[in-house]
């Protein structure tokens, strides 16, 4: 029988690069809301904001922001409490922009489903380690993230199953990350996360250091909390200006 996937002792601190990615990623993510804003306003066409390469690249930015989460997992002291935490922030997000304005209300966001995904792994994470041989695992999270991707794409006539990516046609949420397909995106990010932590990638990854970067990659949860806000401002702004 092939040898399941143990976790192995951490013998690495944290790492600069993966916050540094981290860190990238969020600020790529704020400035496709700010994009998204400005289209909603008038201000960016539609075949702009809708064009293959900018969906490309929000999926892109989205999914590495995922990914670099599912590692940091390996290197999280308590996975609960941290998934309860951005959970409820995400809830925060949530009522929030309910009664701001419900044309911008999040339902199921990224900090919604980083938060699950976070639960999720510290429930089951030991016993997914020890089911999956190591090199079974990484081909399990891809086939389920390619068997699940386009399900939020298509509508069902269902009405609370959206949070796993089965919406109904009146769904709507201004930042949507259903579980499926992105759980799989994550996972392969905590299987990426036993080797990184293990101290098993090349010495130059433990050693490049971006500090601009990994201190955004530290600060994300604030930095999407505070990000929607201030893009909101930046909208509200160049409408002032354009009425002058």
């Amino acid at each position: 029988m092939a040898e399941a996937m143990q976790p192995v002792e951490k013998r690495v601190g944290r790492v600069g690069l993966i916050d540094a990615a981290r860190g990238l990623s969020i600020l790529l993510m704020v400035v496709y809301h700010l994009c998204f804003d400005l289209y909603q306003s008038g201000y960016i066409s539609s075949s702009l904001m809708y064009a293959p390469l900018v969906n490309f690249l929000q999926v892109l930015f989205a999914s590495l922001f995922i990914l670099m989460s599912g590692i940091s997992c390996r290197f999280s002291r308590n996975n609960l409490k941290r998934g309860i935490l951005m959970f409820l922030a995400g809830m925060a997000v949530t009522a929030v922009t309910y009664f701001y304005d419900q044309s911008l209300m999040v339902r199921f966001g990224i900090l919604h489903f980083l938060g699950v995904a976070a639960i999720f792994f510290a429930l089951v994470g030991k016993s997914l380690d020890k089911l999956l041989p190591s090199f079974v695992a990484p081909i399990v999270y891809l086939v389920g993230a390619v068997a699940t991707w386009t399900i939020p794409d298509r509508t069902y006539d269902v009405e609370w199953l959206w949070m796993f990516g089965f919406r109904s046609p009146e769904f709507f949420s201004s930042d949507y990350f259903p579980i499926l397909p992105n759980i799989f995106v994550y996972l392969f990010g905590t299987w990426l996360g036993t080797y990184i932590a293990a101290g098993r990638f090349p010495q130059w990854f433990y050693r490049l250091r971006l500090k601009p970067l990994e201190w955004i990659g530290r600060k994300t949860i604030w930095v999407y909390l505070v990000h929607q806000p201030l893009c909101i401002g930046i909208v509200w702004v160049v409408n002032q200006i354009a009425s002058i």
